[in-house]
């Protein structure tokens, strides 16, 4: 999908979208043309997470750069393998 159809799927304005890349808290798309990019699903979902941080959290930019940093460590506890956690 177009950066238009990421906004409009979201519900979050294009230029709050295009705010959110310049930021750092929205990774780039696939650019599939010099001139255009594609983005999926879990951009809609990034998009939908980094305004309910800012607005319904009421963190700042800063403050939610750190949260989405810690989300897509490569080392946070909840990316561990699910056989090391243990069935009840």
């Amino acid at each position: 999908m177009r950066i238009s159809e990421l906004s409009r799927r979201s519900g979050v304005p294009l230029s709050a979208v295009k705010y959110y890349q310049r930021e750092g808290l929205l990774p780039e798309g696939v650019r599939s043309a010099p001139n255009q990019v594609d983005y999926g699903d879990a951009h809609v979902h990034r998009v939908r997470l980094i305004r309910a941080l800012l607005e319904t959290g009421g963190l700042s930019v800063a403050a939610t750069k750190e949260v989405i940093a810690a989300l897509d460590a490569e080392d946070a506890p909840w990316r561990r393998p699910s056989a090391s956690r243990s069935t009840r």
